[in-house]
């Protein structure tokens, strides 16, 4: 049945939408068609480990952080764009001391505790004065004779002169505070060098031994312990009633609100201090991270001593099923149509071909996307947008609006996995005019070797990629089957293609987040399947269709 069964006098117009790419500017469509996966339930349950939130971009990560705080009552917003974290960046203090090989992980995660214990206790107590704060202090002083607890409300004293202020105040507060103590440590033993990265550049090994070990003594020597006795005393006696939760949210640690080798070092602490906090029983710092920024986070720190197994429980890891999708689209495109219409629930399928190419609708779009709902909803929007004053959605509407589509998604993958593979759009080359799936060893030396002189050889030096087909076909190192495997695992990853390793064995998507295929699992007869999102982008053969 549709709309035309029943005579139904609704007409798509002009920039008809079902909803935003993004869940900040999605207000019309969000609360009111929110579909509940069970993720919402484990964030608002401040005892669950699970604060993390971790999904590929378009999965949801942002519309649950702002579901929650419609429906919690204590949330405080804490972007990084409004921490002045840049002022850390641009200190050329810092510079020299981590250019010179001191490791400022234990001052970064002092820089979050102290910034997430002051947020609380400012929004519980309403603290927006000088004499509010002494008050406040006072009486902590006056009812607690634990000595570890005094010591924990003499650090707030001590450290939060000005803590009602802009929390970018404290940032800088705390940063000038270690500065200058780092500074004092070596006075003026190391002669007219300049205090920035160049300077560091400079110093003798002798020198830089000698700074790593007076930096390390004052980096050791930040409060730490003080803090946790400050984590102490907001468990036991300020936020103990577990009838009454508060919430911190970060969003956005993805943009690029400090340079990156900084970032990932911020990151990972970040993600030690929410693990700390976990000691508060009915406070929940709640954070969201991309698939590929934790990754990279993690890369980046190894050396570092993070073991991402210690925080696995910490993840919340968004997925969705064929159902929630399916259920999501049909309460957008319900608002839709009541809005001028009707209050009789209209469905998706009412709007829509119940099938093509001999596949159900709902299937077929799934098959494009990567599971998530942003893509669901993009492709939706892409049928609408060329369905103005019909009463339904055609085939040949659905097959046009999915070129564009094609294309917008390949650009969108290579925005979201830039950072990671900068040459992403060139190691698609090899998926060019493929079949839809194909053996690994199908891929020739000559196919490959006309990519890497075509597009490989321009790769920036440090490539991955590059470096294994230079080995290739520059040094006689290697094989060809390794080189295709590096490259085909990357496709992997982002998205662009799955990989059945053997008959065996099913067919490894990364978007369904589980283990993947191992290196020593890919054969040459290991088939690789295009992601059909990509078909018409990259000018995928496909099958010939039977009479």
């Amino acid at each position: 049945m549709n709309n035309k069964d029943e005579g139904i006098a609704f007409r798509f117009k002009r920039n008809d939408t079902v909803g935003t790419a993004d869940a900040e500017s999605d207000d019309q469509y969000l609360s009111s068609c929110f579909v509940s996966t069970g993720d919402l339930d484990t964030l608002r349950d401040s005892t669950d480990p699970k604060r993390i939130i971790v999904g590929r971009t378009g999965s949801g990560k942002s519309a649950l952080i702002r579901r929650l705080r419609e429906v919690e009552d204590n949330v405080i917003e804490l972007p990084p764009q409004n921490l002045s974290l840049s002022y850390i960046s641009n200190s050329d203090i810092l510079k020299f001391f981590t250019s010179a090989g001191v490791n400022l992980d234990l001052f970064y995660q002092l820089l979050w505790k102290h910034v997430l214990a002051v947020e609380l206790l400012k929004y519980k107590y309403k603290i927006n004065s000088e004499e509010q704060k002494r008050s406040f202090l006072s009486k902590l002083f006056e009812s607690k004779k634990d000595k570890s607890k005094e010591d924990g409300i003499r650090y707030l004293s001590d450290w939060g002169e000005k803590f009602w202020d802009e929390t970018e105040y404290r940032v800088k507060e705390l940063t000038t505070k270690v500065e200058s103590d780092l500074k004092a440590s070596i006075g003026g033993t190391l002669g007219p060098v300049h205090l920035d990265a160049s300077g560091s550049q400079k110093l003798t090994e002798e020198q830089k031994q000698e700074v790593i070990q007076r930096g390390r003594k004052v980096v050791n020597e930040i409060q730490i312990k003080a803090l946790a006795d400050v984590i102490r005393l907001l468990s036991e006696d300020m936020f103990n009633d577990p009838q009454q939760k508060y919430f911190i949210t970060i969003d956005g640690l993805d943009e690029q609100w400090v340079e990156d080798e900084l970032r990932y070092s911020l990151i990972r602490a970040l993600i030690e201090t929410v693990r700390s906090f976990q000691k508060i029983k009915s406070v929940k710092v709640v954070i969201s991270l991309r698939v590929d920024l934790l990754n990279r986070v993690i890369n980046a720190t190894k050396n570092s001593g993070f073991q991402e197994e210690k925080y696995s429980s910490l993840y919340l890891k968004l997925r969705w099923t064929r159902q929630q999708i399916w259920d999501l689209l049909d309460k957008r495109i319900e608002q839709l149509v009541r809005k001028r219409y009707t209050s009789r629930p209209v469905k998706l399928l009412e709007l829509f071909p119940r099938q093509i190419d001999r596949l159900g609708f709902l299937d077929y779009l799934l098959e494009r996307t990567f599971y998530r709902p942003r893509d669901a909803i993009l492709f939706v929007n892409g049928c609408l947008e060329r369905a103005e004053d019909r009463s339904s959605i055609t085939t040949s509407i659905i097959s046009e609006a999915e070129g564009e589509y094609s294309r917008k998604r390949f650009i969108a993958l290579q925005e979201e996995w830039g950072a990671t593979y900068p040459e992403l759009t060139g190691y698609a080359k090899i998926l060019e005019e493929q079949p839809i799936s194909f053996k690994l060893g199908a891929i020739s030396a000559q196919t490959l070797e006309q990519i890497y002189y075509s597009t490989i050889s321009a790769f920036t030096e440090t490539d991955p990629i590059l470096m294994a087909a230079n080995d290739y076909f520059l040094a006689g190192k290697g094989t060809l089957h390794s080189v295709l495997t590096k490259l085909f695992l990357v496709l992997y990853e982002v998205g662009l293609v799955g990989i059945k390793p053997d008959s065996t064995t099913t067919t490894f998507w990364s978007f369904h987040l589980n283990e993947g295929p191992s290196v020593g699992s890919i054969k040459p007869t290991s088939i690789i399947y295009i992601h059909s999102s990509f078909w018409r982008v990259l000018g995928t053969k496909l099958p010939t269709k039977k009479g």
